[in-house]
């Protein structure tokens, strides 16, 4: 990965929408306590989340990373 892409994932990270959580599982419908964890700090929330939502959310990084 190089800084180009990182520094990318990172903005992206920022700018997840709290639907596509929703529609990756990462979070239920109409959870706004965990929209708003996430929404303060996506870093922290991303470097904190499990073994199967962290893939979940690169995942959507991903789809939207330039190629």
């Amino acid at each position: 990965m190089t800084f180009a892409e990182f520094h990318n994932a990172l903005r992206i990270l920022i700018s997840i929408d709290r639907h596509e959580l929703e529609a990756a599982g990462v979070l239920k419908a109409n959870d706004h306590n965990a929209w708003g964890e996430f929404r303060r700090d996506p870093f922290r929330w991303l470097i904190r989340a499990d073994d199967t939502d962290a893939p979940k959310i690169w995942a959507i990084i991903e789809r939207r990373q330039r190629r």
